[in-house]
Protein backbone atom coordinates (compact mmCIF):
# COMPACT_ATOMS: atom_id res chain seq x y z
CA UNK A 1 0.00 0.00 0.00
CA UNK A 2 1.42 3.32 -1.17
CA UNK A 3 0.61 6.81 -0.21
CA UNK A 4 1.07 10.30 -2.03
CA UNK A 5 0.69 13.49 -0.57
CA UNK A 6 -0.90 16.16 -2.16
CA UNK A 7 -1.45 19.82 -1.14
CA UNK A 8 -4.57 19.54 1.05
CA UNK A 9 -5.51 16.16 2.30
CA UNK A 10 -4.03 12.62 1.05
CA UNK A 11 -4.90 10.36 -1.42
CA UNK A 12 -3.43 6.65 -0.34
CA UNK A 13 -3.11 3.61 -2.84
CA UNK A 14 -4.26 0.19 -2.15
CA UNK A 15 -2.47 -1.63 -5.20
CA UNK A 16 -3.95 -4.73 -3.84
CA UNK A 17 -7.69 -4.03 -4.49
CA UNK A 18 -6.82 -1.18 -6.99
CA UNK A 19 -8.49 1.59 -5.32
CA UNK A 20 -7.12 5.07 -4.51
CA UNK A 21 -8.61 6.11 -0.48
CA UNK A 22 -8.84 10.14 -0.34
CA UNK A 23 -9.16 11.76 3.14
CA UNK A 24 -8.89 14.97 4.95
CA UNK A 25 -9.07 16.09 9.02
CA UNK A 26 -12.88 16.81 9.97
CA UNK A 27 -12.74 20.42 10.17
CA UNK A 28 -15.42 20.68 13.08
CA UNK A 29 -14.25 17.61 14.72
CA UNK A 30 -10.20 17.79 15.28
CA UNK A 31 -8.63 14.16 15.40
CA UNK A 32 -11.72 12.60 12.93
CA UNK A 33 -11.40 11.69 9.30
CA UNK A 34 -13.00 12.38 6.44
CA UNK A 35 -12.68 9.56 3.55
CA UNK A 36 -14.17 8.34 0.78
CA UNK A 37 -12.71 5.48 -1.67
CA UNK A 38 -12.68 5.54 -5.66
CA UNK A 39 -11.52 3.72 -8.53
CA UNK A 40 -8.91 5.84 -9.91
CA UNK A 41 -6.66 8.60 -9.13
CA UNK A 42 -8.05 11.33 -10.42
CA UNK A 43 -11.51 11.19 -9.39
CA UNK A 44 -10.04 10.96 -5.66
CA UNK A 45 -8.00 14.04 -5.87
CA UNK A 46 -11.15 15.91 -8.06
CA UNK A 47 -13.44 14.80 -4.73
CA UNK A 48 -10.54 16.37 -2.27
CA UNK A 49 -10.88 19.94 -4.49
CA UNK A 50 -14.04 19.75 -4.21
CA UNK A 51 -14.44 19.10 -0.39
CA UNK A 52 -10.84 21.92 -0.21
CA UNK A 53 -13.53 24.35 -1.10
CA UNK A 54 -16.63 23.73 0.99
CA UNK A 55 -14.49 23.62 3.82
CA UNK A 56 -12.35 27.13 2.93
CA UNK A 57 -16.07 28.67 2.65
CA UNK A 58 -16.92 27.46 6.13
CA UNK A 59 -13.78 29.16 7.24
CA UNK A 60 -14.77 31.98 5.84
CA UNK A 61 -18.44 31.98 6.46
CA UNK A 62 -19.78 31.86 3.44
CA UNK A 63 -21.62 28.39 4.39
CA UNK A 64 -21.21 25.93 6.87
CA UNK A 65 -19.55 22.49 6.32
CA UNK A 66 -21.36 19.40 6.78
CA UNK A 67 -20.21 15.52 6.23
CA UNK A 68 -20.81 14.04 2.83
CA UNK A 69 -22.78 11.19 4.82
CA UNK A 70 -24.77 14.08 5.57
CA UNK A 71 -24.83 15.71 1.94
CA UNK A 72 -25.66 12.42 0.40
CA UNK A 73 -28.70 11.89 2.78
CA UNK A 74 -29.91 15.02 1.82
CA UNK A 75 -29.52 14.88 -1.77
CA UNK A 76 -31.26 11.24 -1.76
CA UNK A 77 -34.56 13.19 -0.14
CA UNK A 78 -34.09 15.83 -2.16
CA UNK A 79 -34.32 12.89 -5.19
CA UNK A 80 -37.05 11.58 -3.76
CA UNK A 81 -39.00 14.79 -2.76
CA UNK A 82 -38.67 15.48 -7.50
CA UNK A 83 -40.07 12.18 -7.72
CA UNK A 84 -42.46 11.04 -5.34
CA UNK A 85 -46.26 11.13 -6.86
CA UNK A 86 -49.11 11.43 -6.42
CA UNK A 87 -50.23 8.03 -6.60
CA UNK A 88 -47.72 6.79 -4.28
CA UNK A 89 -47.77 9.40 -1.78
CA UNK A 90 -51.99 8.95 -0.71
CA UNK A 91 -51.01 5.55 -1.28
CA UNK A 92 -48.37 5.81 1.80
CA UNK A 93 -50.53 7.92 4.01
CA UNK A 94 -53.95 6.00 3.69
CA UNK A 95 -51.88 2.59 4.16
CA UNK A 96 -50.90 3.85 7.64
CA UNK A 97 -53.73 5.99 8.52
CA UNK A 98 -54.91 6.13 11.65
CA UNK A 99 -57.29 8.72 13.76
CA UNK A 100 -56.56 11.22 16.18
CA UNK A 101 -57.15 8.84 18.78
CA UNK A 102 -54.71 7.03 17.33
CA UNK A 103 -57.62 3.85 16.43
CA UNK A 104 -57.98 2.06 13.36
CA UNK A 105 -60.34 4.03 10.70
CA UNK A 106 -63.87 1.90 10.31
CA UNK A 107 -64.46 -0.24 7.02
CA UNK A 108 -66.89 2.08 5.81
CA UNK A 109 -64.25 5.10 5.93
CA UNK A 110 -61.47 2.99 3.81
CA UNK A 111 -64.43 2.10 1.44
CA UNK A 112 -65.20 6.05 0.96
CA UNK A 113 -61.30 6.78 0.89
CA UNK A 114 -60.55 4.11 -1.75
CA UNK A 115 -63.44 5.72 -4.10
CA UNK A 116 -62.03 8.75 -3.58
CA UNK A 117 -59.29 8.03 -5.08
CA UNK A 118 -60.05 5.90 -7.48
CA UNK A 119 -61.90 9.07 -8.74
CA UNK A 120 -58.30 10.71 -8.69
CA UNK A 121 -56.62 8.04 -10.13
CA UNK A 122 -58.34 9.42 -13.24
CA UNK A 123 -57.04 12.53 -12.78
CA UNK A 124 -54.16 13.87 -15.46
CA UNK A 125 -51.37 14.21 -12.59
CA UNK A 126 -52.42 11.44 -10.44
CA UNK A 127 -49.04 9.72 -11.64
CA UNK A 128 -46.78 13.05 -11.58
CA UNK A 129 -44.37 13.92 -8.74
CA UNK A 130 -46.10 16.32 -6.01
CA UNK A 131 -43.59 19.29 -6.88
CA UNK A 132 -44.58 19.10 -10.57
CA UNK A 133 -48.40 19.41 -9.64
CA UNK A 134 -49.82 23.20 -10.85
CA UNK A 135 -53.12 24.69 -9.63
CA UNK A 136 -54.29 25.31 -12.59
CA UNK A 137 -54.22 21.59 -13.61
CA UNK A 138 -55.90 21.07 -10.39
CA UNK A 139 -58.80 23.37 -11.31
CA UNK A 140 -58.98 22.16 -14.74
CA UNK A 141 -59.73 18.63 -12.81
CA UNK A 142 -61.75 20.43 -10.43
CA UNK A 143 -64.11 21.72 -13.40
CA UNK A 144 -64.21 19.13 -15.78
CA UNK A 145 -63.80 15.72 -14.01
CA UNK A 146 -66.68 13.12 -14.80
CA UNK A 147 -68.26 13.08 -11.58
CA UNK A 148 -71.61 14.44 -9.71
CA UNK A 149 -71.41 16.97 -7.18
CA UNK A 150 -71.31 15.37 -3.83
CA UNK A 151 -68.56 12.55 -4.92
CA UNK A 152 -66.63 15.72 -7.07
CA UNK A 153 -66.54 17.91 -4.11
CA UNK A 154 -65.62 14.93 -1.37
CA UNK A 155 -62.89 14.01 -3.89
CA UNK A 156 -61.43 17.65 -4.06
CA UNK A 157 -61.86 18.07 -0.18
CA UNK A 158 -59.44 14.65 -0.05
CA UNK A 159 -57.18 16.00 -2.67
CA UNK A 160 -56.58 19.33 -0.79
CA UNK A 161 -55.90 16.89 2.83
CA UNK A 162 -53.59 15.19 0.91
CA UNK A 163 -51.59 18.08 -0.41
CA UNK A 164 -51.96 20.21 2.89
CA UNK A 165 -49.88 16.95 4.54
CA UNK A 166 -47.47 16.71 1.92
CA UNK A 167 -46.85 21.20 2.76
CA UNK A 168 -46.34 19.85 6.65
CA UNK A 169 -43.52 17.08 5.81
CA UNK A 170 -41.92 19.77 3.55
CA UNK A 171 -42.42 17.71 0.10
CA UNK A 172 -44.01 20.63 -1.50
CA UNK A 173 -43.51 24.30 -0.42
CA UNK A 174 -47.24 24.97 -1.20
CA UNK A 175 -50.07 23.10 -2.42
CA UNK A 176 -51.83 23.35 -5.41
CA UNK A 177 -55.48 22.97 -4.71
CA UNK A 178 -56.42 26.84 -4.21
CA UNK A 179 -59.50 28.60 -5.28
CA UNK A 180 -63.08 28.06 -3.74
CA UNK A 181 -64.87 23.86 -3.35
CA UNK A 182 -66.38 23.14 -6.00
CA UNK A 183 -70.40 23.58 -5.52
CA UNK A 184 -72.91 21.39 -4.62
CA UNK A 185 -76.77 21.98 -4.92
CA UNK A 186 -79.42 21.25 -2.38
CA UNK A 187 -79.90 17.57 -2.14
CA UNK A 188 -83.55 16.02 -2.48
CA UNK A 189 -83.44 14.44 0.52
CA UNK A 190 -82.52 17.70 2.35
CA UNK A 191 -85.83 19.82 0.98
CA UNK A 192 -88.03 16.89 1.64
CA UNK A 193 -90.38 18.47 4.33
CA UNK A 194 -89.85 17.47 7.88
CA UNK A 195 -92.85 14.92 9.40
CA UNK A 196 -95.85 16.66 11.42
CA UNK A 197 -97.22 15.19 14.93
CA UNK A 198 -99.81 13.64 13.34
CA UNK A 199 -98.04 11.83 10.79
CA UNK A 200 -95.07 10.52 12.91
CA UNK A 201 -98.17 9.44 15.29
CA UNK A 202 -99.20 7.43 12.32
CA UNK A 203 -96.51 5.76 11.45
CA UNK A 204 -95.67 5.03 14.94
CA UNK A 205 -98.84 3.20 15.16
CA UNK A 206 -98.23 1.09 11.64
CA UNK A 207 -94.95 -0.02 12.97
CA UNK A 208 -94.44 -3.44 15.18
CA UNK A 209 -94.37 -2.60 18.87
CA UNK A 210 -91.13 -3.99 19.09
CA UNK A 211 -89.36 -1.24 16.63
CA UNK A 212 -91.76 1.35 16.78
CA UNK A 213 -90.43 3.72 19.64
CA UNK A 214 -87.40 4.20 16.75
CA UNK A 215 -89.77 6.87 14.86
CA UNK A 216 -89.99 9.17 18.39
CA UNK A 217 -86.09 8.15 19.81
CA UNK A 218 -85.04 8.81 15.98
CA UNK A 219 -87.16 12.16 16.27
CA UNK A 220 -86.64 13.88 19.48
CA UNK A 221 -83.14 12.30 20.16
CA UNK A 222 -81.44 13.13 16.43
CA UNK A 223 -80.27 10.01 15.79
CA UNK A 224 -79.06 7.93 12.73
CA UNK A 225 -80.65 4.90 12.24
CA UNK A 226 -77.24 3.41 12.90
CA UNK A 227 -77.44 5.09 16.27
CA UNK A 228 -80.62 3.98 17.36
CA UNK A 229 -80.37 0.64 16.78
CA UNK A 230 -77.37 0.74 18.69
CA UNK A 231 -78.46 1.95 21.47
CA UNK A 232 -78.30 -0.59 24.52
CA UNK A 233 -80.37 -1.10 27.75
CA UNK A 234 -77.59 0.16 29.80
CA UNK A 235 -77.55 3.64 27.52
CA UNK A 236 -81.01 4.85 29.07
CA UNK A 237 -80.88 6.43 32.25
CA UNK A 238 -84.46 6.78 33.91
CA UNK A 239 -83.30 8.05 36.89
CA UNK A 240 -80.78 10.93 35.99
CA UNK A 241 -83.43 11.47 32.63
CA UNK A 242 -79.90 11.02 30.20
CA UNK A 243 -79.89 8.50 27.59
CA UNK A 244 -76.39 8.28 26.26
CA UNK A 245 -75.31 8.22 23.04
CA UNK A 246 -71.99 5.97 22.53
CA UNK A 247 -72.32 3.36 19.38
CA UNK A 248 -73.03 3.20 16.05
CA UNK A 249 -73.51 -0.06 14.08
CA UNK A 250 -70.26 -0.85 11.64
CA UNK A 251 -69.71 -4.13 9.81
CA UNK A 252 -66.50 -6.13 9.97
CA UNK A 253 -62.91 -6.05 8.25
CA UNK A 254 -63.56 -5.13 4.52
CA UNK A 255 -67.11 -3.39 5.39
CA UNK A 256 -68.43 -6.86 5.46
CA UNK A 257 -70.16 -9.03 7.73
CA UNK A 258 -72.84 -9.41 10.42
CA UNK A 259 -73.30 -6.06 12.20
CA UNK A 260 -72.00 -5.04 15.22
CA UNK A 261 -71.94 -2.28 17.88
CA UNK A 262 -69.05 0.09 17.80
CA UNK A 263 -67.90 3.68 17.92
CA UNK A 264 -70.11 6.65 16.46
CA UNK A 265 -70.06 7.74 13.26
CA UNK A 266 -67.96 10.65 14.21
CA UNK A 267 -66.14 11.84 17.70
CA UNK A 268 -68.76 14.78 17.90
CA UNK A 269 -71.67 12.26 17.88
CA UNK A 270 -70.53 11.20 21.49
CA UNK A 271 -73.42 12.88 23.28
CA UNK A 272 -75.46 12.91 26.46
CA UNK A 273 -78.90 13.43 25.62
CA UNK A 274 -82.08 14.85 28.12
CA UNK A 275 -85.15 12.55 27.97
CA UNK A 276 -87.80 14.25 27.72
CA UNK A 277 -90.45 13.56 30.81
CA UNK A 278 -92.44 12.38 28.25
CA UNK A 279 -90.66 9.66 26.65
CA UNK A 280 -89.98 8.35 30.47
CA UNK A 281 -93.14 5.82 30.24
CA UNK A 282 -92.31 4.91 27.00
CA UNK A 283 -89.29 3.95 27.15
CA UNK A 284 -89.46 2.12 30.45
CA UNK A 285 -92.35 -0.17 28.43
CA UNK A 286 -89.26 -1.01 26.04
CA UNK A 287 -86.64 -1.50 28.67
CA UNK A 288 -89.49 -4.12 30.59
CA UNK A 289 -86.89 -5.01 33.06
CA UNK A 290 -84.17 -6.55 30.32
CA UNK A 291 -80.78 -6.58 31.41
CA UNK A 292 -78.20 -3.81 30.52
CA UNK A 293 -76.13 -5.12 28.13
CA UNK A 294 -79.31 -6.00 25.48
CA UNK A 295 -79.95 -3.76 22.36
CA UNK A 296 -82.95 -1.25 23.34
CA UNK A 297 -84.44 -2.20 19.95
CA UNK A 298 -83.67 -5.87 19.31
CA UNK A 299 -84.24 -8.46 16.64
CA UNK A 300 -87.20 -10.79 17.42
CA UNK A 301 -85.57 -13.76 16.00
CA UNK A 302 -81.68 -13.32 17.01
CA UNK A 303 -82.46 -11.38 20.34
CA UNK A 304 -79.23 -9.15 18.93
CA UNK A 305 -78.74 -6.02 16.42
CA UNK A 306 -82.01 -5.33 14.01
CA UNK A 307 -80.84 -4.65 10.47
CA UNK A 308 -80.89 -1.22 9.04
CA UNK A 309 -82.90 -3.17 6.12
CA UNK A 310 -85.64 -4.59 8.56
CA UNK A 311 -86.15 -0.78 10.49
CA UNK A 312 -86.34 1.09 6.98
CA UNK A 313 -88.52 -1.43 5.18
CA UNK A 314 -90.86 -1.22 8.30
CA UNK A 315 -90.83 2.74 8.31
CA UNK A 316 -91.63 2.67 4.58
CA UNK A 317 -94.94 0.48 4.75
CA UNK A 318 -95.71 2.79 7.68
CA UNK A 319 -95.03 6.39 6.14
CA UNK A 320 -96.62 5.26 2.87
CA UNK A 321 -99.80 4.60 5.44
CA UNK A 322 -99.31 8.47 7.21
CA UNK A 323 -99.81 9.28 3.41
CA UNK A 324 -95.88 10.57 3.08
CA UNK A 325 -94.45 8.50 1.08
CA UNK A 326 -91.76 11.11 0.40
CA UNK A 327 -89.94 11.02 4.10
CA UNK A 328 -86.44 8.90 4.70
CA UNK A 329 -85.89 7.86 7.98
CA UNK A 330 -82.92 9.92 8.31
CA UNK A 331 -85.38 12.78 7.62
CA UNK A 332 -86.38 12.28 11.41
CA UNK A 333 -83.21 13.96 12.24
CA UNK A 334 -84.03 16.99 10.18
CA UNK A 335 -87.82 16.43 12.27
CA UNK A 336 -86.02 17.14 15.29
CA UNK A 337 -83.38 20.18 14.43
CA UNK A 338 -86.32 22.12 12.39
CA UNK A 339 -88.13 21.97 15.66
CA UNK A 340 -85.90 22.43 18.15
CA UNK A 341 -85.03 25.90 16.07
CA UNK A 342 -88.70 26.67 15.58
CA UNK A 343 -88.99 26.63 19.52
CA UNK A 344 -86.70 29.36 20.03
CA UNK A 345 -83.48 27.62 20.05
CA UNK A 346 -80.15 29.27 19.38
CA UNK A 347 -78.11 27.99 16.89
CA UNK A 348 -75.42 27.01 19.09
CA UNK A 349 -77.75 25.18 21.06
CA UNK A 350 -78.96 23.48 17.63
CA UNK A 351 -75.55 22.40 17.11
CA UNK A 352 -74.87 20.73 20.06
CA UNK A 353 -77.99 19.41 19.68
CA UNK A 354 -77.92 17.93 16.61
CA UNK A 355 -73.76 17.02 16.80
CA UNK A 356 -72.90 18.16 13.20
CA UNK A 357 -68.90 17.77 13.23
CA UNK A 358 -69.60 19.79 9.64
CA UNK A 359 -70.46 23.16 10.41
CA UNK A 360 -72.34 24.25 7.12
CA UNK A 361 -75.11 20.98 7.83
CA UNK A 362 -75.80 22.76 10.78
CA UNK A 363 -76.32 26.17 9.41
CA UNK A 364 -78.37 25.32 6.80
CA UNK A 365 -80.60 23.36 8.96
CA UNK A 366 -80.79 25.91 11.05
CA UNK A 367 -81.70 28.66 7.93
CA UNK A 368 -84.15 26.56 6.74
CA UNK A 369 -85.74 25.67 9.99
CA UNK A 370 -85.84 29.55 11.17
CA UNK A 371 -86.96 30.64 7.47
CA UNK A 372 -90.29 27.86 7.30
CA UNK A 373 -90.90 29.29 11.02
CA UNK A 374 -91.23 32.93 10.00
CA UNK A 375 -92.97 32.01 6.89
CA UNK A 376 -95.22 30.05 8.71
CA UNK A 377 -95.74 33.31 11.33
CA UNK A 378 -96.13 35.47 8.32
CA UNK A 379 -98.92 33.54 7.03
CA UNK A 380 -100.79 33.18 10.45
CA UNK A 381 -100.81 37.11 10.41
CA UNK A 382 -101.90 37.86 7.06
CA UNK A 383 -104.84 35.29 6.81
CA UNK A 384 -105.76 37.23 10.47
CA UNK A 385 -105.75 40.47 8.34
CA UNK A 386 -106.21 40.29 5.08
CA UNK A 387 -109.33 39.68 3.08
CA UNK A 388 -109.20 36.21 1.84
CA UNK A 389 -111.92 34.18 -0.38
CA UNK A 390 -111.23 30.58 -0.32
CA UNK A 391 -109.67 28.91 -3.44
CA UNK A 392 -110.27 25.25 -4.69
CA UNK A 393 -106.79 24.29 -3.67
CA UNK A 394 -107.44 25.55 -0.28
CA UNK A 395 -110.26 23.20 0.26
CA UNK A 396 -108.51 20.29 -1.22
CA UNK A 397 -105.54 20.92 1.10
CA UNK A 398 -107.95 21.35 3.69
CA UNK A 399 -109.84 18.08 3.04
CA UNK A 400 -106.13 16.06 2.35
CA UNK A 401 -105.40 17.35 6.21
CA UNK A 402 -108.76 16.61 7.55
CA UNK A 403 -108.40 12.93 5.98
CA UNK A 404 -105.26 12.04 7.41
CA UNK A 405 -106.38 13.12 10.70
CA UNK A 406 -108.89 11.29 10.53
CA UNK A 407 -106.97 8.30 9.89
CA UNK A 408 -105.60 9.09 13.29
CA UNK A 409 -108.36 9.02 15.38
CA UNK A 410 -109.77 6.07 13.99
CA UNK A 411 -106.50 3.95 14.71
CA UNK A 412 -106.72 5.73 18.33
CA UNK A 413 -110.21 4.70 18.72
CA UNK A 414 -109.56 1.23 17.68
CA UNK A 415 -106.99 0.99 20.21
CA UNK A 416 -110.02 1.67 22.63
CA UNK A 417 -112.01 -0.36 21.55
CA UNK A 418 -109.47 -2.96 21.68
CA UNK A 419 -109.98 -3.68 18.13
CA UNK A 420 -106.26 -3.29 16.93
CA UNK A 421 -104.69 -6.20 15.52
CA UNK A 422 -101.13 -6.92 16.86
CA UNK A 423 -98.04 -6.03 14.69
CA UNK A 424 -96.00 -8.74 13.52
CA UNK A 425 -92.37 -9.11 13.90
CA UNK A 426 -91.23 -8.99 10.66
Amino acid sequence: MTKRKGAWGSVIEDKKRKRFRARYQNPHIPGKVVQRTFSDRTNAYAWLAQEKQLVDDDKAGRKTWTHPTEREEKKRENLEKETLTLERYASQKYSNFRQQDGSEPSPGYRRKINEYLRHLSMASFWEKPLTDITPEEVTEWKNNCNLQPTPRLRTWQELKKIMNWAVEEGHISKSPVTGKSPKIPPSKQAMIPTATSAELRIIYENMPEYSRISVYIAAIFDLRISEVLALQVKDVDLKKLILHVRHGLRRGKDDKGTLHVDATKTTSSIADQPIPQEMVSMLRVQINGRAADKQLIESPKTGDVLSQTTLRNQFDKAKVIAGRPDLHFHTLRATAIDTAARSGASFKEVQKYGRHSDLKTSVDRYQRATQQGQREIANNVAASILPHQRTREDIEKELDETRKHLIQLEAELQKFNGTTSPKSHG
